[in-house]
């Protein structure tokens, strides 16, 4: 367990293998290594403990994202909608900051005992207008189907299908692009003006986060949080 990458998960795992000491784990050939993993990362593990210089391989990102734990007075599907609207439009000034577009919006709720959860497909976009249009759909959904007064724990959004901006593709079916380069100005004035003043002075619609503040600036586990994300 001292070994980075192994778990209390792949602990039990390699216990039910009748692996229990560095001796034993040492003694096992790659493929064997990789069977247990059940992918690749087990047989480049047993390189690297026997002294081979393995390269870790190249990630790509997938998704940006947000999620908070509601306050109690936030708990109530109105101003639950209010906060996935802060998140998500964190989320988006993320997307542009790294200069990508997203075709994916995904939202879940976590609930008394369970969870919801739907995606929606979006045109290839990085403006807030698009995304926030986005998010309506995915709210109506959760109107027509949880109850008015369901109690919300946890919200989590996050756009997806990524692609890079410089590669953008328009959809042939769906005449948009000048509403679209109209939406990119505007969104480009917006994030100008936030930087310029380093703090959120404008805005689509209210910007009025709940208590303890720092949407979507919270640390994290996977990276380490820009001065921007707590604006």
């Amino acid at each position: 367990e001292d070994i980075p990458g192994i778990g209390k998960r792949m602990e039990m795992r390699l216990w039910h293998c009748r692996i229990h000491t560095m001796e034993q784990l040492l003694k096992l050939s790659p493929k064997h290594m990789r069977k247990i993993w059940n992918n690749v990362t087990g047989e480049r593990l047993w390189y690297a403990l026997h002294g081979y210089d393995v390269q870790g391989e190249t990630t790509q990102r997938g998704m940006f994202g947000h999620g908070r734990v509601l306050p109690p007075e936030s708990r109530k599907l109105p101003e639950v909608y209010k906060i996935a609207r802060l998140l998500l439009m964190k989320a988006a000034r993320r997307l542009r900051r790294e200069k990508f577009y997203c075709s994916g919006l995904w939202i879940s709720l976590s609930v008394w005992k369970g969870s919801w959860g739907r995606k929606l497909s979006l045109p290839i976009v990085n403006d807030d207008q698009a995304i926030l249009a986005g998010l309506r759909t995915l709210w109506q959904q959760v109107k027509d189907e949880l109850s008015a007064n369901i109690t919300v724990y946890k919200v989590h959004v996050m756009l997806y299908d990524l692609s890079p901006a410089e590669y953008r593709q328009l959809d042939m079916l769906l005449n948009d692009d000048q509403e679209r380069r109209k939406a990119d100005i505007l969104t480009k004035a917006i994030d100008k003006l936030n930087r310029k003043y380093s703090k959120t002075v404008i805005s689509y619609g209210l910007w009025n986060p709940p208590k303890g503040g720092h949407v979507g600036g919270k640390i994290s586990y996977t990276r380490i949080p820009r001065a921007e994300d707590f604006w």
